[in-house]
């Protein structure tokens, strides 16, 4: 069963630090309490070398990510566990439009964060190859997270 207080948690409220160095959970965790209270603390533990911690606000998980923490007299930075990218699907991409271009033109509206997957849709084996239509997808994070995308350079919006 689990407790009401983890219930509302999700992953918007958790953060990752990985020390450069070796460092106990209980001296992370004192440091990012001094930052937001140590009543904040709802949840931490190692996973994979890093400290996962979880707060009680959203608003207090944006505070230690933007500012850091320091352990032993370093300063450690912090991750959010959700990363504000956002999936992208291009479809009927002519053959004459290079991977590099895409590239440059999306990077125009955001940081691309994965390679660029071509998929075939559609795709019969008895079909000739020259009927097979295309696309790409990938993940870009947006400047101040909105979300919102236009590609006008493209030619959709």
């Amino acid at each position: 069963m689990v407790n009401g207080d983890f219930a509302k948690l999700t992953r918007k409220h958790g953060i990752k630090i990985s020390a450069g160095m070796a460092c106990t959970v209980e001296e992370i965790g004192l440091a990012v309490g001094e930052k937001v209270g140590h009543g904040s603390i709802k949840s931490l533990a190692r996973m994979n070398s890093a400290v996962v911690i979880f707060l009680d606000q959203v608003e207090k998980v944006n505070c230690v990510v933007e500012t850091g923490v320091t352990v032993r007299e370093f300063f450690v930075q912090v991750h959010p566990l959700m990363l504000p990218a956002t999936k992208v699907t291009l479809s009927n991409v002519p053959p004459f439009i290079t991977d590099e271009f895409l590239s440059r033109e999306l990077s125009r509206h955001g940081k691309l964060v994965s390679p660029m997957k071509k998929m075939l849709s559609g795709y019969d084996p008895e079909a000739r190859p020259a009927y097979v239509s295309s696309g790409l997808r990938l993940s870009d994070v947006a400047p101040g997270g909105s979300g919102r995308r236009s590609f006008d350079t493209l030619g959709r919006t």
